[in-house]
């Protein structure tokens, strides 16, 4: 019987196991169906009316508003100076955990601006972002870890500011537009704040791959458009957005199980990206994999609208890395320490480097 223990320490060999055994399987202790091959993942992904989006309202109207978004050099041009302000920032130090301490930063900051919300939110929108990781890789079994959260989401104040601006003095942006829309704003945004971290965990999963094969990192180093394929990899290999959820509006039969109505599923995104039926060697990262799709931003009609804005703001805030601190690499002793399976966090990055390099 699959735990959830197991899925937390180190989640592949459990689902390399099932798509072989049981591609779609019962958990009692998650009260979810665990759904793992490639086929039916994208099965369920692609049929709404058998299998429902929970929230999907709230998708729905962040959705709206954020098309028709903005293209990967507009992107670009917001992430890349918040990138070296937060590089600059952790610099002189010569050590950093590169997660908490540039590539969070780094995302929230580039992802609050883009959005609206600005400089003065970023910080509660990065809390926000890592209590809700917290509370959905707790699921309940830690009741202190949930009764923090609610504290933790209750503190909106600086947010709450900004929003009450645009409400008075619209700018076009993001927030502006659901504002201007009568929606109630600060819910939505502590419900999607995962989503603006998300290019921070995706960016320090990429150097953590990099960082366990020295070829790799060196072709990187040599020829900066890999990057690009480096981050879309590392999203296959590792993405952030381990599961989403689905719930059965009527009984259906999937991967020769059948499934009552109602019932919720967990959708394995990290599962059907390893899948070796559909990638060969999948569970080794490789920055030169023959392109193919996959599904780190879901599939279907509720895919993530935003996967332009994750991919850009994460291989932007390494490019500057590299550029900034050119040596960067593991601190001495650092161990891989990742956690989680519904979302799957890389862990701190402690590294070192040489401060004393000028601009």
């Amino acid at each position: 019987m699959t735990t959830l223990a197991e899925l937390d320490s180190d989640p592949y060999p459990t689902y390399a196991r099932l798509r072989e055994q049981e591609p779609v399987s019962w958990v009692p202790e998650a009260g979810q169906w665990l759904v793992t091959g490639w086929h039916d993942v994208l099965a369920v992904l692609s049929d709404p009316a058998r299998f429902a989006v929970e929230h999907a309202g709230v998708h729905d109207v962040f959705r709206q508003a954020y098309e028709p978004g903005l293209d990967a050099d507009e992107i670009e041009a917001i992430a890349r100076p918040v990138a070296r302000k937060a590089a600059d920032d952790v610099f002189a130090s010569g050590r950093a955990d590169l997660t908490a301490e540039y590539f969070e930063p780094a995302a929230t900051v580039a992802e609050a601006t883009l959005l609206g919300i600005g400089v003065g939110g970023a910080d509660t929108l990065r809390r926000w972002g890592n209590t809700l990781a917290r509370v959905i890789n707790n699921a309940g079994r830690d009741p202190a870890v949930d009764n923090a959260a609610v504290m933790a989401m209750a503190e909106d104040a600086e947010v709450s500011v900004v929003v009450d601006r645009l409400r008075n003095r619209p700018d076009g942006s993001v927030v502006a537009r659901l504002v201007q829309a009568d929606t109630d704003v600060l819910p939505l945004l502590k419900h999607v704040a995962m989503s603006v971290v998300e290019p921070g965990w995706l960016a320090a999963w990429t150097l953590a791959a990099l960082w366990a094969d020295p070829s790799q990192l060196f072709a990187v180093r040599r020829d900066r458009r890999l990057l690009g394929p480096a981050v879309y990899e590392a999203l296959r290999w590792a993405g952030p957005i381990g599961v989403v959820t689905r719930r059965t509006t009527r009984p259906v039969s999937l991967g020769g199980k059948k499934i009552p109505g109602s019932a919720r599923l967990a959708v394995v995104l990290a599962s059907a990206n390893r899948d070796p039926s559909v990638f060969p060697d999948p569970d080794r990262f490789d920055v030169h994999r023959k392109v193919r799709t996959h599904v780190g931003f879901g599939a279907g009609p509720h895919h993530c609208p935003a996967h332009s804005l994750v991919t850009t703001v994460a291989r932007t805030a390494l490019d500057v890395l590299l550029d900034r601190m050119p040596d960067v690499r593991p601190a001495p002793g650092w161990q891989p320490a990742p956690c989680g399976w519904q979302f799957r966090l890389p862990g701190p990055l402690d590294a070192v480097w040489d401060a004393g390099r000028t601009h």
